[in-house]
């Protein structure tokens, strides 16, 4: 691992991936005996050193990389004369040459950690591509579109990357742009985290400017010993690349596509029966929600209103109400938010509270700096009708707000539109076609978390089914004593989806086995 990986955003290549992509990269081109590479990010050399054990074909390398110690590492590694290790940043590489193969592991760095001149060039770069300036959220993204531009007609492509590629919005581009660049794609998904990198999971994309067997085709790995010996199947899936599905669902049949899509389209969506915005922005989380000790110390209770913190507090139900919040004072949760006003006199003792925060150099926060008065939260609101939250792990969680607590970021605040009843709402969310498309219009982590951006939360299709406040009381009785969400799907199914939109048991099944795939390939090995 490089000393400086968060900035850098470089982590190493396992021996077993490099010597994969090596070989398959290499046998591309049958018999050829003189090639071209291009390494743009050498790293600790370990594509090096699985190309160097290659004797048969006469390989001219250029290697980079902006780390001079790393580069004179990876340099030792390689044998032949025919290779030019150079000490410079790939945006800034200018050449004339058209490579047979480019292939590594880009750096993963978020756009605002580069310098300005990375930024300015990485936009050059996406412009000249006719790509907008939204596609451009991290580096890798930058290095792909550019080593496209250095390959030769017949060039291959083949990068380790982060699974962004398949499920973030900004990455929609980038997928387009791959599909009209290249013949041949094939992705490579994994059913581990293949490095030390905390939550990033991990892929390999090649890409292949001619092919004679073209399209997009797709193979999740079990184990290494599966990319060793070639025993994976590559299964085209070009239903999934020609939709808005993300690529991290090609495990999913062309049918199952179809059934899923032909049922969205009866319904209308979480945005039209209600009004949803990203709960309250502190900017510190740690300083501006409080326990009610601090509270105490301080004399703060004057200025302080409930709220939640995570989504991790309210686990269990479908209501929350003051009896959950008492619970979360009792187990010392910092439940107090501290909502300050310009015009507030400041006293002795949130004058002692503030220096604590000027100590810790929170005024400097961006979001606190732009602020009249670092320490007045904007946009507090009212409490909202119901949380739901963006993150979660076994299923995506709205709770009805029965209690006057508000909420940080962690939920989007939900408020019901003229006509339509939060009772009503909260139980029609919990069925399996909308749990199922929320796998699968979410993207997911490494650790499976499940997360919902603004956007998709909004689109998500809700069969809205009117209960009366008694069906509901039964409903949240169930919900807290059930044992697994499954006991709430099944009953909800037969109620909801059969009962009001008519889908018949076997499609109900053939949901559920969709919602059980999608669910098993983000939490990987984990217990349902």
């Amino acid at each position: 691992m490089k000393d400086s990986k968060k900035n850098t955003g470089s982590y190493y290549t396992p021996s077993y991936l490099a010597s994969f992509i090596s070989k398959r990269v290499l046998s591309h081109f049958g018999n050829r005996t003189r090639m071209s590479i291009l390494e743009p990010s050498v790293g600790d050399g370990a594509f090096i050193s699985e190309l160097e054990k290659n004797k048969d074909i006469n390989i001219n390398l250029t290697a980079l990389d902006i780390n001079k110690v790393e580069l004179n590492t990876a340099s030792n590694k390689w044998s032949r004369k025919t290779a030019s290790f150079i000490e410079t940043d790939f945006l800034e590489y200018s050449s004339s040459k058209q490579y047979s193969a480019i292939i590594g592991n880009p750096p993963y760095v978020k756009k605002n950690i580069l310098t300005s001149k990375q930024i300015e060039l990485s936009k050059e770069i996406h412009s000249n591509e006719k790509l907008t300036e939204a596609s451009f959220k991290n580096i890798w993204a930058t290095f792909l579109v550019k080593a496209n531009t250095l390959l030769a007609k017949n060039g291959v492509l083949a990068f380790v990357l982060p699974s962004e590629l398949l499920q973030v919005k900004f990455a929609e581009e980038i997928r387009e742009y791959l599909k009209n660049q290249f013949e041949r794609i094939e992705i490579f998904t994994f059913n581990d985290l293949m490095f030390e990198c905390k939550g990033q999971d991990t892929i390999v994309l090649f890409a292949y400017k001619k092919s004679d067997n073209k399209g997009d085709y797709f193979a999740n790995i079990t184990s290494k010993e599966t990319l060793e010996n070639n025993s994976f199947i590559l299964r085209n899936n070009d239903l999934l690349v020609s939709s808005k599905v993300k690529w991290t669902h090609h495990f999913l049949s062309s049918d199952e596509l179809t059934f899923i899509d032909n049922l969205k389209k009866e319904l209308r969506n979480v945005n039209d029966y209600s009004e949803s915005k990203p709960g309250i922005v502190t900017a510190a989380n740690k300083f501006f929600i409080i326990d009610k000790k601090t509270e105490k110390q301080y004399n703060l209770s004057k200025y302080t209103k409930p709220i939640i913190q995570k989504g991790q507090f309210v686990n269990g139900s479908v209501v929350f109400n003051d009896d959950d919040f008492q619970k979360l004072e009792d187990k010392k949760r910092p439940t107090q938010l501290l909502q300050l006003n310009d015009n507030d006199k400041i006293s002795k003792k949130l004058r002692e509270y503030l220096d604590i925060g000027e100590l810790e150099e929170i005024p400097d926060r961006y979001k606190c700096k732009i602020r009249n008065n670092w320490y007045v939260i904007p946009n507090i609101s009212e409490k909202p009708d119901a949380f739901f939250f963006k993150r979660s792990h076994l299923y995506p969680k709205l709770l009805k707000n029965n209690s006057n607590a508000f909420v940080t970021d962690s939920a989007y605040k939900v408020s019901m539109r003229n006509g339509y009843d939060i009772n009503s709402f909260v139980y029609s969310f919990y069925n399996t076609l909308t749990l199922l498309l929320s796998e699968l219009d979410g993207r997911y982590y490494g650790g499976g978390v499940l997360e919902l951006i603004p956007s998709e939360f909004k689109k998500l299709p809700i069969p809205y089914n009117v209960i009366s406040n008694n069906q509901f009381a039964e409903f949240t009785s169930d919900f807290e004593n059930k044992s697994s969400i499954e006991q709430i799907l099944i009953k909800n199914d037969f109620n909801i989806l059969n009962t009001t939109l008519g889908i018949s048991n076997e499609d109900l099944l053939k949901l559920t086995d969709i919602r059980n795939k999608l669910k098993k390939k983000r939490l990987r090995n984990q217990e349902f």
